[in-house]
């Protein structure tokens, strides 16, 4: 049933959807993207700097949009309806995460004399502020992959260049810690 209706988006499998809502695991960096988005998360939690996450998000779809489009044209492909119907579902399941996650922490945050409850809260509101720098990381990885197209480049160009960069800025660092 479930693939019936992914196939009605014109996902071939249920692979191929979550392929596309998660496209860092195409490249095998999903473990950098998770990791990196648990600290950011937690970091951003101590600063009180959530909110404006969701203005980058925002701006994340509108680009992700705007240069699928753009990459669309490139290719010679038309805009359909049907491709953008694909968009909004991933955005609609990337929301659903973050209402998950969030309600989890409010419902925690109402019975927060115990405890457990805190922690429970505290645990639930990082994994809503991860989602949501995941989210940010796997649109970027998706503009990449357009941005690579509208130069004439393979798909997977430009998400590799940042991730080659991204290994060598991380083992600079590990070096620096070994010393």
């Amino acid at each position: 049933m479930i693939t019936k209706f992914l196939a009605s988006y014109g996902f071939s499998s249920f692979k191929d959807f979550l392929l596309s809502l998660f496209p860092s695991f195409k490249y095998g960096i999903q473990s950098w993207t998770l990791t990196f988005s648990a600290v950011m998360a937690v970091i951003s939690e101590l600063l009180g700097c959530s909110p404006v996450i969701v203005l980058v998000m925002f701006f994340s779809v509108i680009v992700e949009t705007v240069t699928g489009i753009r990459a669309s044209r490139k290719l010679g492909q038309p805009f359909e309806s049907f491709k953008f119907s694909r968009c909004v579902l991933k955005v609609f399941i990337w929301v659903f995460l973050l209402y998950m996650f969030h309600s989890f922490a409010m419902d925690m945050h109402d019975k927060s004399a115990n405890w457990i409850y805190l922690i429970g809260e505290f645990v639930f509101d990082i994994l809503h502020v991860t989602t949501m720098f995941y989210f940010v990381i796997e649109y970027s990885t998706s503009i990449l992959e357009n941005l690579a197209v509208l130069d004439g480049k393979p798909k997977e160009a430009l998400v590799m260049a940042v991730s080659d960069v991204f290994t060598s800025v991380v083992d600079r660092f590990k070096s620096l810690l070994k010393k």
